[in-house]
């Protein structure tokens, strides 16, 4: 009996070290489980940390602002067949349910549900789309519409330069929630340049509709038109369109126009600007400060002077504005009018008189001395009231309006023109502009100056440092 008790013993020590394991692996497996659920509770913005040079994810403080007074709910319905996400897109979608309790994604499997989409859109979507959709109306971001597209002369094809995404999804959300769309009425009918897609799209971003309209047809310009653009006409309008054109902005209209230098005479669309004490100087302006052109001296960078017009481009961005002509004031116009300057060229430059007849760049002796206006802001309080009503903004060049130009200074000249029209419309509710977050290094924008210095140091003197510095060697080691 004795020799028995000590496996008794044995057998409970293996009974309780077992126990005691099964107890260990319980607590650990609900710990893992119970951290788990902790973790998939966090905000997305805590567990999955934007590495991306870009933020292409990372909300910016546009979107926070504007996502903090949001007051309705908004479904962001994310549209994609199971193992074809978009990372980039379904990362931004969950930081936009994580800001606002206003806010609640849910992706929809087209090959599960078929005819989802057809409730709110009669095109077939792709993969990644994003249907917003509010109390009453919906809008969709298309999955092509994340991303901004150009043309690469390294590929010789069109390749993605820019993730749209948080400034498609922004923007829908504002249009959804917005009581009220503005309307820009871009005139045509008389050789109006048109629109490229980097232009309208600073428009529409900032959710106003663009409709054309041609006054040789139309009665008049609709009640609804929160403004008019008038793009550079190649030809003078008629006596009724220049009158329908002044009726309306005495009404209290807004106009954005544009000219193009011409040595057709237009005195109809002159008549125009000299109502609201506008005209233009002879000629286009040439600068002969190096660091105020590109390429050519018609090709000025104009100084953009603050004001709530260009404060979207103050500070950081390069404007290109070829074949500017000078804007001076007429010699008399109304006391109620007041101007105020948005693009100005250098104490340097001139207007350069006999263009058709041009044999230098050089300033002659008939050539008017700058500095000259290139962008002006007009405003009239009608009924003396101390408030605005009628605003012109006048810009005198359509090629800011040029895609290659534009290009050529990162956007910036659309960025101009997104925030000259959303002034002019004024709906603060409805206008939210996120950028496009680059994925390309973005162009480098020299002045004639800067590119000339770089080229002296990088062909003259940096070669002939070495030079001098293989030539010291060798006679030292001569010498010595």
């Amino acid at each position: 009996m004795s020799e028995k008790r000590p496996k008794k013993i044995t057998d409970k020590k293996r009974l309780s070290h077992g126990s005691y394991s099964i107890l260990m692996t319980v607590i650990v497996v609900t710990a893992v489980l119970f951290l788990n659920f902790l973790v998939n509770r966090l905000p997305v913005q805590m567990t999955q940390i934007d590495f991306s040079s870009a933020k292409l994810y990372t909300l910016t403080d546009t979107t926070r602002q504007f996502l903090e007074e949001l007051d309705e709910d908004v479904t962001l319905y994310y549209i994609c067949e199971g193992g074809k996400e978009d990372d980039t897109v379904e990362k931004l979608l969950r930081r936009y349910q994580d800001e606002s309790s206003h806010i609640e994604v849910e992706q929809i499997d087209p090959a599960l549900y078929p005819g989802f989409t057809k409730t709110y859109t009669e095109e077939s979507l792709e993969n990644n789309s994003v249907i917003v959709a509010g109390n009453e109306i919906s809008k969709v971001v298309k999955a092509q519409d994340m991303y901004a597209s150009g043309y690469s002369t390294q590929t010789g094809g069109y390749v993605n330069k820019g993730f749209d995404g948080e400034g498609r999804v922004t923007s829908a959300i504002g249009y959804v929630t917005s009581e009220d769309i503005p309307v820009l009425y871009v005139l045509n009918g008389n050789g109006e340049g048109t629109l490229g897609n980097s232009f309208l799209d600073a428009v529409q971003k900032n959710n106003i509709d663009v409709q054309t309209l041609n006054l040789l047809t139309a009665e008049a310009i609709p009640e609804d038109a929160s403004a008019i653009l008038i793009n550079s006409p190649a030809k003078d309008y008629t006596d009724e369109e220049t009158k329908e054109i002044i009726r309306y902005l005495e009404k209290g209209g807004k106009a954005l126009i544009y000219s193009t230098f011409s040595l057709e005479t237009m005195p109809n669309f002159d008549s125009i600007l000299a109502d609201y004490g506008l005209e233009r100087v002879e000629g286009i302006v040439l600068e002969s400060d190096t660091n105020c052109y590109t390429t050519y001296q018609y090709c000025i960078f104009p100084g953009i002077c603050y004001s709530e017009v260009t404060k979207d481009v103050y500070d950081d961005t390069f404007l290109l504005a070829p074949m500017s002509q000078g804007i001076r004031a007429t010699d008399t116009y109304r006391s109620s009018i007041g101007m105020q300057t948005l693009l100005v060229s250098s104490a340097s430059s001139y207007s350069k008189t006999d263009v058709e007849n041009m044999t230098t760049s050089e300033k002659e002796e008939e050539d008017i001395d700058g500095p000259f206006n290139v962008g002006m802001l007009v405003q009239e309080d009608i009924d003396n009231d101390h408030e605005v009503d009628t605003e012109v903004v006048y810009y005198s060049t359509g090629y800011l309006l040029d895609e290659d130009y534009n290009q050529n200074v990162s956007g910036g000249n659309a960025r101009l023109f997104g925030s000259t029209v959303s002034y002019l419309c004024k709906d603060d509710e409805a206008a939210v502009d996120v950028p496009v977050k680059t994925l390309q290094v973005p162009y480098l924008t020299m002045t004639s100056f800067t590119a000339n210095f770089w080229t002296v140091i990088c062909v003259f003197v940096l070669p002939l440092a070495f030079v001098l510095a293989g030539v010291i060697k060798w006679l030292k080691r001569r010498n010595g």
